[in-house]
């Protein structure tokens, strides 16, 4: 599942047998959003309705000031806290004024981001832009959010063992398919004795580890390369919230695109 208006694309399919229209509350500023809608719909019987758009023609700004003359209150955004979307929508400032309203809502997803980026620092919450690094520390409303953060790091940490193939389409050898991922936890402990460990480790092998500033350590046996199939392999420490997880077949395709799984650095 990669977006949640599929739960009720797959609600409608079973549930509607005859032509409908669908009502979408895109306002006017955000008209590309209308259109994409358009070219994913997939339901034959569907048809979108955009009435902000193709009807009141309104934007945010004239929704907002409807609802504060209806109800005297002043509509805030909804959407997750974790929401990637601020940057592409033009709404990050008002995004980061809330995290720093609510600097222990921000020290989570801080959290999040830091702990994924950990096992892909591809990652990044906004794309090509993290999070954290939208925070100074010179600024007494962001000094509040860095803290919380470090807060939310003061818990158990594993060190990870991450694998991903990244493989050529089956349709257009020249693109990229699906990845095939492996994560497995090694040790659950502390970040600074999980780290040292991981140093001692790369150190006697020759292999190449990485500290950061709030404690992760991180070595890399495989780099991704720039053609395709590619495989990247990595142990690294983070906060211990993520599961053992690994894509069905993984070992199989993993074996065929390494060869010998020996290569791997050894975790005793």
């Amino acid at each position: 599942m990669r977006a949640k208006g599929e739960v009720g694309d797959r609600w409608i399919a079973g549930a509607i047998d005859r032509p409908f229209r669908q009502f979408m509350g895109f306002n006017a500023d955000e008209e590309g959003r209308k259109f994409r809608d358009q070219a994913a719909a997939k339901n034959p019987l569907r048809t979108g309705w955009y009435p902000l758009i193709d009807d009141w023609r309104w934007g945010r700004e004239r929704c907002e000031e409807f609802l504060r003359d209806r109800f005297g209150v002043t509509w805030d955004k909804s959407y997750c806290t974790f929401c990637c979307y601020p940057v592409s929508m033009g709404a990050l400032p008002a995004h980061l004024a809330r995290m720093r309203q609510h600097p222990d809502i921000a020290g989570e997803v801080l959290r999040l981001e830091y702990t994924a980026m950990g096992l892909n620092p591809n990652a990044r919450l906004f794309g090509r832009r993290s999070l954290l690094e939208q925070f100074d520390p010179v600024c007494a409303d962001d000094r509040r959010v860095l803290a919380a953060f470090e807060d939310e790091l003061d818990c158990p940490w594993a060190l990870y063992h991450v694998r991903r193939i990244l493989p050529a389409s089956a349709k257009d050898p020249g693109m990229r398919g699906r990845a095939k991922r492996s994560v497995q936890r090694i040790d659950i402990g502390r970040p600074g004795p999980l780290g040292k460990r991981l140093k001692s480790l790369s150190d006697r092998h020759g292999v190449p580890v990485e500290t950061d500033p709030y404690g992760r350590t991180r070595a890399w046996l495989r780099t991704r390369g720039t053609v395709l199939p590619v495989t990247e392999e990595l142990f690294v420490t983070g906060p211990a919230r993520v599961r053992n997880k690994q894509t069905s077949g993984f070992e199989a395709a993993w074996r065929a695109a390494v060869g010998d799984p020996s290569t791997q650095l050894p975790t005793g």
